[in-house]
C-alpha cells in the first residue's frame, strides 16, 4: 500500500531541490513526474534513488540500444513484439543472442541514468511522491550516491547547449586538425587519448560514441574541449540559409533512399507470397497505423519507394538540427508497422528470413 506525501507543480520546485528533499528525508517509493502524456517515475529506497522508468518510447530500452548502436532498429521491434507479462525485452534480446547478459546490465545501467538526467529539464507539469513500505522490485548499483547525481545533473543542464552549439548533431564528421595548429605540450589523461584516437575523419559523432568506453555525454563532452582547443575541427554546418540547406536535403534524401531500399525488399519479398494487390493493401495500411504527420501526402510508387521530394518538405519547418532526426523516426515508425502487417502473412522461416534481409538492408543503409 503507498501513501501519497508529496506533491505539486514542477513551475513551483526545481528538479535538484526536489531530488536533494527526498535524498534528505530517507524516503522509500516512486516519484513521479507528468508532462501531458509523458510520465517518468524514479524510484527510491531510504533516500537513494534504485531505478528508473518513462512511458516515452524513446527512452525504451530498445530504443536506447538503437541509439547506441547495439541493436537495429529491426531487432528493436522483434523483439519487442515478443514481450510479455513477466517476459521483458532485455531478457529477450539475451535469449536471441544479440545481447550478452554484461552488455544487458550495461545498457539497464546506463539507460536509468539517461533517464535520472533527462527529468533535470522538465520544468512543467506536476509530480507526486507516494512512499512505499517496501522498495521497488527492480534495482540495480549505480555506483553512485544521489547527492553525485544531482551534481552530475546539474552540471549537464548548464553544458548541454554550449555542446549542441559546438555539435549541432551526430551526423557530422570530425576531423584532427592540421599539426601545425596542435600544442604538442599538451598531455591528454587515458580516456581523452582514446577519444581523440577515434577521430580519423570517417567516423561520425555517432560512430564515435559507439566505439567510445565513456558514456554519451562525456565523449561529446570531450569533442567539444577538442574542437575548443583546436586540436579537431567540425564540418562547417551554417554557412548562411542557402548552404545549410543544400547539406540538409542531401543528407534527408540520403537517409530516404536507404529506407526505400528497405521497403522495397519487403514489397519483392512479399510479391512471392501474397498477390500484388494484397500487397499493394499492406502497404497503405502501414500508412494508415503509422499516423505520422511526417507521412502526410506520401505513398508508395509501383515500386514501393517514397518520394524523398515530399518527405523533405514534410520536415522543412523543424530547425534544421531537428529535420534528420524527425524524418528518421517517421520512416521507422512506418517500417515498424509494415513489418508487423508483412510477418501475418508469412511462417517462422520466412519472417527469419524477411529480418535478416532487412537488417542487412538497414545496416548497408546507416553505412
Amino acid at each position: 500500500m503507498s501513501d501519497r506525501i508529496l506533491e505539486g507543480s514542477l513551475r513551483a520546485i526545481s528538479m535538484p531541490d526536489l531530488l536533494t528533499f527526498i535524498n534528505l528525508i530517507k524516503k522509500t517509493g516512486v516519484l513521479t513526474l507528468h508532462q501531458g502524456e509523458r510520465s517518468q517515475k524514479v524510484f527510491w529506497e531510504h533516500g537513494d534513488i534504485i531505478f528508473a522508468s518513462s512511458s516515452d518510447p524513446e527512452e525504451s530500452l530498445g530504443a536506447f540500444l538503437v541509439r547506441h548502436g547495439r541493436i537495429t532498429p529491426e531487432q528493436n521491434m522483434k523483439s519487442g513484439l515478443m514481450v510479455e507479462p513477466g517476459k521483458r525485452q532485455g531478457r529477450i534480446l539475451v535469449q536471441m543472442g544479440i545481447l550478452t547478459p554484461k552488455a544487458l546490465w550495461w545498457a539497464v545501467k546506463n539507460q536509468v541514468l539517461e533517464i535520472i538526467y533527462s527529468v533535470f529539464s522538465v520544468h512543467e507539469g506536476r509530480f507526486f511522491f507516494e512512499e512505499t513500505p517496501e522498495p521497488y522490485e527492480e534495482k540495480i548499483k549505480l555506483s553512485t550516491s544521489t547527492t553525485n547525481i544531482v551534481m552530475e545533473g546539474i552540471r549537464r543542464l548548464d553544458e548541454w547547449p554550449r555542446i549542441k552549439e559546438i555539435i549541432p548533431n551526430d551526423r557530422l564528421v570530425p576531423a584532427l586538425s592540421p599539426p601545425e595548429r596542435r600544442d604538442k605540450t599538451v598531455k591528454f589523461l587515458g580516456a581523452e587519448e582514446d577519444i581523440l584516437a577515434l577521430v580519423d575523419g570517417e567516423r561520425t559523432v555517432r560512430d564515435i560514441i559507439y566505439l567510445s568506453n565513456l558514456e554519451e555525454f562525456e565523449t561529446l563532452r570531450l569533442l567539444m574541449a577538442f574542437v575548443l582547443a583546436r586540436y579537431i575541427r567540425m564540418p562547417e554546418t551554417q554557412s548562411g540559409a542557402g548552404g545549410e540547406e543544400v547539406e540538409d536535403s542531401l543528407a534527408l534524401e540520403t537517409l530516404v533512399d536507404a529506407y526505400n531500399r528497405v521497403f522495397t525488399q519487403i514489397g519483392a519479398y512479399l510479391a512471392v507470397h501474397i498477390s500484388p494487390m494484397a500487397v499493394a493493401d499492406l502497404l497503405e495500411s502501414a500508412f494508415t497505423s503509422a499516423e505520422s504527420p511526417i507521412l502526410e501526402g506520401v505513398h508508395f510508387d509501383g515500386e514501393g519507394r517514397l518520394d524523398a521530394h515530399v518527405l523533405t518538405a514534410n520536415v522543412a519547418e523543424f530547425h534544421v538540427e531537428e529535420r534528420l532526426k524527425a524524418l528518421g523516426e517517421g520512416l521507422n515508425h512506418l517500417l515498424s508497422f509494415l513489418l508487423f502487417e508483412a510477418s501475418k502473412h508469412l511462417g517462422p522461416e520466412e519472417k527469419s528470413a524477411l529480418y535478416k534481409r532487412v537488417s542487412e538492408l538497414s545496416n548497408a543503409g546507416a553505412g
